[in-house]
């Protein structure tokens, strides 16, 4: 099994972070605020440790896959007949709608998918804020289609055909469409999935297609007097990857420790989100952000100086070096360099995110940022390994260790955000 993924990395990183960039630039000299470069890396450094564990955790489903179809298909269909694609994809469609709805209803999934609905700029780039183990999740959903004997490259087909269409209703720049809004899942139908409004929750499952919720009762078009207004009704507490992929979780736990029956555990895991134990304050739960009338809510945004802005940039273009060497040899890796790669990866992330937090980073981050280089940069020199690798390991660790430099002798202190307005009505 090859574990080395270099022509995934070749093919699918560019078609993951270039549209984003592109569409973030020319918004910025339109001076539109539609991309804010906290929100907008964040998403990309979510988007590159999905893309790094779903290459990983995509081989294990791929091989199930196949071995269902090779195995146990209760069908002997044609995929050679282009006919067997119509099926797959209204096949894949409708499975997507459930899967989507079931991330909804189910605490434990909704933990993963909060990760792509935690966004508060509604734009391109929240179509790859996906959470890193989404692979985990999504596949026992499909796994019919491969007992109804469609082959994994039919399938395929579907998903990317499903992937592509995703991609293109994050938008804010097509506006009403009435007339495609009966068939498919547009851009303004996608707009109220993403909304934290209450008229919104919790409707527009569909992948492409809608006539699924019109079917099971989820469907809601956007109405012109009740303004979109993006996020979770919790709103989120960092711009750390690592704080968003596990915020829902520490929720979970907490449940489970305000549960007095085996009952209440297993609902604390598997029930609503909206779900509490009998015992639980709701104090403990639910912020006064949730209360926050829809109107009056303001996406979370510290302001930050310029000069701190760059070295946050600086540090995300590491991170992409960190993860393409990763992943490109993963497969070669010994346990040393492979651990400490993958440790610097999370910990970049995590270190930008708070940075863009409005926190004041100490020291000891970026200590553990050199010791990591330092231990990649031991293994390359003991080992012998090509003098680029080397140099451009020695290299990084001294662009981090100036950038830090910069970042603390930066002349405007972040500060945070003043204090929303909280209102006991909700819109």
């Amino acid at each position: 099994m090859d574990l080395n993924f270099t022509e995934e990395v070749m093919y699918t990183l560019p078609f993951y972070l270039g549209p984003l960039f592109i569409l973030a630039t020319i918004n910025f000299l339109r001076k539109q605020k539609n991309y804010r470069l906290n929100d907008t890396l964040t998403n990309a450094t979510i988007a590159l440790g999905n893309l790094g564990l779903s290459f990983i955790f995509l081989l294990a489903v791929v091989a199930l896959y196949t071995l269902v179809y090779n195995e146990y298909r209760l069908f002997e269909l044609d995929q050679s007949n282009p006919l067997i694609y119509v099926l797959a994809f209204f096949v894949y469609d409708f499975l997507y709608y459930w899967n989507h709805r079931f991330h909804h209803m189910i605490g434990l999934f909704w933990a993963d998918h909060l990760v792509h609905h935690t966004a508060e700029n509604f734009n391109f780039g929240v179509s790859i804020r996906i959470s890193y183990f989404t692979e985990l999740t999504m596949w026992m959903t499909f796994i019919p289609m491969a007992f109804m004997g469609i082959s994994l490259e039919v399938f395929l087909a579907a998903s990317y055909t499903q992937i592509i269409w995703a991609f293109c209703i994050h938008t804010k720049y097509l506006k009403k469409t009435p007339r495609a809004d009966k068939i498919f899942n547009t851009p303004s139908l996608h707009r109220v999935h993403h909304a934290r409004n209450r008229q919104y929750i919790d409707k527009n499952y569909g992948g492409i297609l809608i006539i699924w919720d019109r079917l099971f009762g989820t469907y809601q078009r956007e109405l012109e007097d009740v303004p979109v207004v993006y996020g979770v009704r919790e709103s989120y507490p960092s711009f750390s990857p690592l704080v968003i992929n596990s915020y829902y979780l520490k929720t979970i736990w907490q449940k489970i420790k305000c549960s007095s029956s085996v009952f209440e555990v297993f609902c604390s895991v598997f029930a609503p989100p909206a779900w509490l134990p009998k015992n639980a304050n709701k104090a403990d739960f639910y912020s006064l952000t949730a209360k926050v009338r829809s109107k009056d809510f303001k996406p979370k945004d510290p302001l930050i100086c310029k000069r701190t802005k760059w070295t946050a940039f600086v540090r995300f273009s590491a991170i992409v070096v960190v993860f393409t060497y990763l992943m490109s040899y993963f497969g070669e890796l010994p346990t040393l360099p492979l651990v400490s790669m993958s440790l610097l990866f999370f910990w970049l992330c995590h270190f930008n995110g708070l940075v863009f937090d409005g926190a004041k980073v100490g020291l000891h981050m970026e200590a553990v940022t050199q010791l990591l280089y330092g231990l990649i940069l031991y293994w390359a020199i003991t080992t012998e390994q090509a003098a680029w690798v080397t140099l451009g390991t020695a290299t990084l660790a001294l662009i981090s260790l100036c950038n830090y430099m910069i970042y603390r002798t930066r002349t405007v202190e972040p500060v945070a955000l003043a204090a929303e307005p909280q209102h006991q009505t909700t819109t």
